[in-house]
């Protein structure tokens, strides 16, 4: 027992002091860059919080796109990235983490105006519409198959936050949208009482602040159980609720 209480001890002190380099897709309120190009959001002030206290430094980049930063976390670019769905195989380049520190429910957007015309209780249901999905974004296995099935008219762009704006002009009719997301950019773009979603979910999946494979080294294994720590202790202290509250998004223990 002390040998155990001075290794907890010890810890941030012995952890590799090099950098980590933390990347993300733009996602208000959950990342973003504020007018000097800073990163900001529910998860960068999450990261900052436990490695600041583990006295670990980072630096966060932020892109637009998931196509590349899919290939940066591959080619050995990133440390970890920022709010990432479990996936299989997505374990051949990532390592997860114990804890999750969010959980996304995903639903059908559709424009006001559609929605008692858009019904959702199958996939099957959403044939007859043009359907707007994200390049590498985790759906189901269901709505992987029907992006590759010529009977579904989708529509794969890279950027997730032209999805709402799409739906918006009228050249796309649904698209899978996390509640978090969508309303934040809703909000963000005075969209309002323009947009709404079917009540259906699509899914609901917890979601990790992931280690990258190939920047992976010896120290990994233990910081990874450092961060998994600190953040259950900040679920079961409160703290992870008040960044919630922070930026107005509802706690839903993940």
């Amino acid at each position: 027992m002390r040998s155990l209480l001075v290794l907890c001890l010890l810890l941030p002190c012995w952890l590799s002091a090099r950098e980590l380099v933390i990347g993300g897709i733009l996602e208000p309120p959950l990342k973003w860059l504020d007018h000097s190009g800073q990163p900001r959001g529910l998860d960068v002030d999450l990261v900052t919080t436990i490695f600041g206290g583990l006295k670990v430094p980072i630096r966060i980049e932020l892109l637009d796109s998931g196509a590349r930063l899919t290939r940066n976390a591959e080619g050995g670019v990133y440390d970890l990235l920022l709010s990432h769905s479990y996936k299989p195989e997505r374990e051949s380049y990532l390592l997860y983490p114990e804890q999750a520190h969010i959980r996304h429910s995903w639903h059908f957007f559709v424009r006001k105006d559609d929605l008692g015309k858009i019904r959702y209780r199958t996939l099957a249901d959403l044939k007859p519409w043009r359907i707007g999905v994200t390049k590498d974004f985790s759906y189901t296995p269901e709505l992987t198959a029907a992006m590759a099935d010529p009977a579904y008219r989708v529509q794969v762009i890279p950027i997730n936050q032209l999805q709402l704006r799409k739906l918006i002009a009228g050249r796309i009719d649904v698209v899978p949208m996390s509640l978090v997301t969508a309303f934040a950019q809703i909000r963000e773009e005075g969209l309002e009482g323009k947009l709404d979603y079917l009540p259906k979910p699509l899914k609901s999946s917890p979601y990790y602040h992931v280690w990258c494979k190939a920047r992976a080294d010896a120290d990994t294994p233990a910081l990874m159980a450092a961060y998994d720590a600190e953040l259950l202790h900040m679920k079961r202290d409160g703290r992870l609720k008040a960044l919630y509250d922070k930026y107005g998004i509802p706690y839903l223990e993940p």
